[in-house]
């Protein structure tokens, strides 16, 4: 698996910088560190006062500040939506697995219609209708998806989602995303010309980030989702390659 490289890596308040980079901008280094110009210089600004604070070093300042511009709310929200897409695919991956089906993407989209016409509608549009949208969505965001996923675990457990995430959290949070990326790899549809997702394509956390442990179990499909997977129907092969 790839390692993320982190430009504090020992700084723990810019973790989720760090690693938000990675979700939203998976395959393009420019924009990732774009991204971190912009909440690297909001955060030590609005800290500028605090003793103690340890600036971003000037090398690394000069580096990111080398990136284009960041995109706007809007574009940030509609690549959100997008991770978010690729991880409810793999979750949905992960539940047919456990539950012995054949863990294909297509029925995983499948299982995830209502979910994908939900992230349509808060986009307003900007994920197109129909399948294609939805795997590419899948495509550009595949090696982040166990965080992406993970994440999705989290808000869903969550009571109150207007609580911000306590640093322990957040790290229990990675600590599933790491577990969920170990499963990946073993997801196999017995149509696919290709492994679903390769080891080498999922990027991973460095070494340097101290995980509590975690343990994933996932009991399968319920009977809902049991339900619903018998209306699927599998394409043509021109159609889709998996």
């Amino acid at each position: 698996m790839p390692v993320m490289k982190f430009y504090a890596p020992y700084e723990a308040a810019f973790l989720p910088f760090e690693v938000t980079a990675y979700m939203l901008h998976p395959a393009d280094e420019k924009l990732r560190n774009a991204y971190l110009t912009r909440k690297m210089a909001e955060y030590t600004l609005f800290y500028a006062r605090e003793d103690g604070l340890e600036s971003v070093p000037v090398e690394v300042l000069k580096d990111l500040l080398e990136s284009p511009a960041t995109a706007g709310e809007d574009a940030m929200e509609s690549l959100a939506i997008r991770g978010s897409v690729a991880g409810e695919i793999l979750l949905n991956l992960i539940k047919l697995n456990a539950s012995g089906e054949d863990a294909s993407v297509n029925k995983a989209i499948h299982l995830g219609a209502q979910y994908f016409q939900e992230a349509r509608n808060s986009l307003g549009g900007k994920i197109a209708p129909g399948e294609r949208s939805i795997r590419r969505a899948w495509s550009a965001y595949m090696p982040v998806a166990h965080f992406w996923a993970a994440l999705q675990i989290h808000v869903q457990s969550t009571v109150n989602l207007a609580t911000s995430i306590s640093p322990d959290s957040y790290l229990q949070q990675l600590s599933l995303g790491n577990e969920l990326g170990k499963l990946t790899p073993k997801l196999t549809s017995k149509n696919a010309r290709e492994p679903i997702c390769a080891p080498n394509e999922l990027w991973t956390l460095p070494c340097s980030v101290e995980l509590p442990s975690c343990t994933f179990r996932c009991h399968g499909l319920d009977e809902q989702e049991r339900e619903w997977l018998r209306s699927y129907k599998a394409p043509s092969v021109s159609k889709y390659d998996n």
